[in-house]
Order: structure tokens, then sequence, then C-alpha cells
């Protein structure tokens, strides 16, 4: 009987911990918010960084990039169609086509690489990590994120960045690869 019970107690204790994993991790959302640490390696130059990201489920994505105190220095928004990098520093932006010739990255961004990239840890552990490796001419990119938090279907509607206050230059201004 006492051995009844501790199978029992066993078999509830894994169910109901695998009941609480599917209510984590929603397999239908509309909305992302994720905190992460952000570790580029261009070269062989470090850069670490926290950034928040936000996902409008096929719509869009925004990278916000902040190396130091919460500041907010620079920011990427992903659409379906392009990207738009904003050096918030300098008030400058670029948008670059997904298709677009003078991109010199492989493989090539798409926005479902985007999306995939930064939705793919789908666990609901504390933190996840996630990396990516890009060539652009002759530099070499790797994109290590170590996500922390995140929250479903929290956010409202998409919040653009205003461009009136930016001047539009080349991709190649603000990343010199």
């Amino acid at each position: 009987m006492k051995q009844r019970l501790t199978i029992l107690v066993a078999v509830l204790c894994v169910a109901l911990s695998s009941c609480r994993v599917q209510r984590d991790v929603p397999t239908r959302y509309h909305t992302l918010t994720q905190r992460a640490t952000t570790t580029l390696m261009l070269d062989e130059h470090k850069y670490t960084m926290s950034c928040t990201m936000q996902v409008w489920r096929n719509e869009l994505v925004v990278i916000s990039l902040q190396p130091m105190l919460g500041i907010e220095m620079a920011r990427i928004e992903a659409t379906r169609d392009s990207v738009w990098v904003f050096d918030k520093m300098n008030r400058r932006y670029a948008v670059l086509g997904y298709h677009d010739a003078a991109c010199k990255i492989q493989p090539l961004p798409s926005y479902k690489m985007i999306q995939d990239f930064v939705t793919e840890p789908v666990t609901p552990k504390k933190s996840a990590k996630v990396s990516k490796t890009f060539t652009a001419g002759e530099h070499r990119l790797q994109v290590d994120c170590t996500f922390s938090s995140r929250e479903y279907d929290t956010l409202k509607k998409p919040n653009r960045q205003d461009t009136r206050k930016y001047k539009r230059v080349s991709l190649h201004t603000i990343l010199p690869i």
C-alpha cells in the first residue's frame, strides 16, 4: 500500500509539473517581450550589452540595445520587408531591404530568421542561450544572446520609432563593415 501511494504521488507530481510547463510556454501568442544580455564578437573585439526585445508575431521585431545604465543607444526594427537601424546617439538611421544588393551579410537576413532567432528559446527556464554567426565582407560577427525574462501577450500596438528627428544615411555610415 505504501509503495502504491509513493508511486501515485510521484506520477501526480510529474503530471502537475508537465501541465505547468505547458501553461508557461504558449504555443500561440501574438506578442512577446523579453530581456537579454547580448555579446557581439566582431572579429576579435567583444561587446557585451543589455537589450530588450519585443515581437509582434509576423509583423514587427524591435530590439533595443542598452550598453550601459539602461540608456537606449541603438534600436533595430525588423519589418516583413526591411530592417531599420537607428543610431540614437548621433540621431541617424538607415533602412536595409532584405534583398538589397549592397548587403554583404551572409547568410542574408530575412524577417523569419530574425523572428525565429529572437523567439527560439521556447523553454520556460530562467535563462536560455542562442547563438548565430554571420560574415560581412571579410568581417566575422558572432551574436550570443542569453535571455532572462519573458512575457507573452502583454504588449499593445507596435511603437515604431519616429524618423522625423533623425537623418537618413546609408547603412555603411552607421556600421562601417
